[in-house]
């Protein structure tokens, strides 16, 4: 699982082993030590004094550990997506305009290394002509079809 999410949604679902290419509202980090806090630490804080969340160990303000505009995607993150997008047979991209890079470049590696290609989001893509499957309605809706399909296909084999 590939995310741009920060909101750690797709762990408290279930998945597994989520690469997060912005980062996590997982933890903050200090930004004079480098000091990481929880999220349940950060809340803490802010329930005991007014303003933003300091380091308790040099009082220098803490920053989620997230992507900011005109910062740059994590390395390990990054690197870690792309050589899965490139050994990948099939991507399914879910709800994403795949505009933004270089997350969005992600389809085109799996797509050169002879994967296949799925797209699941209203709107237009800068894929979907390239796209083995593109359904352009409301996400879970078209999900929700897709796994009554699957469920369906399931029976019938049996």
């Amino acid at each position: 699982m590939i995310t741009q999410n920060i909101d750690r949604l797709h762990r408290m679902a279930g998945s597994e082993s989520v690469i997060e290419v912005h980062g996590s509202i997982e933890f903050s980090r200090c930004m004079e030590c480098a000091c990481r806090v929880t999220l349940e630490q950060v809340v803490a804080l802010l329930e005991t004094r007014e303003g933003a969340p300091q380091c308790a160990a040099c009082v220098a303000p803490l920053k989620p550990d997230v992507v900011l505009f005109g910062e740059q995607l994590p390395e390990a993150a990054m690197a870690e997506a792309q050589a899965l997008a490139a050994e990948a047979d099939l991507m399914v991209c879910i709800g994403s305009s795949l505009t933004v890079h270089p997350a969005a470049g992600l389809p085109e590696l799996t797509r050169r290394a002879g994967g296949r290609l799925a797209l699941v989001t209203a709107g237009d893509t800068p894929y979907d002509s390239h796209a083995d499957l593109k359904l352009d309605g409301d996400v879970v809706r078209e999900l929700d079809l897709v796994l009554h399909a699957i469920r369906h296909a399931t029976r019938t084999l049996r």
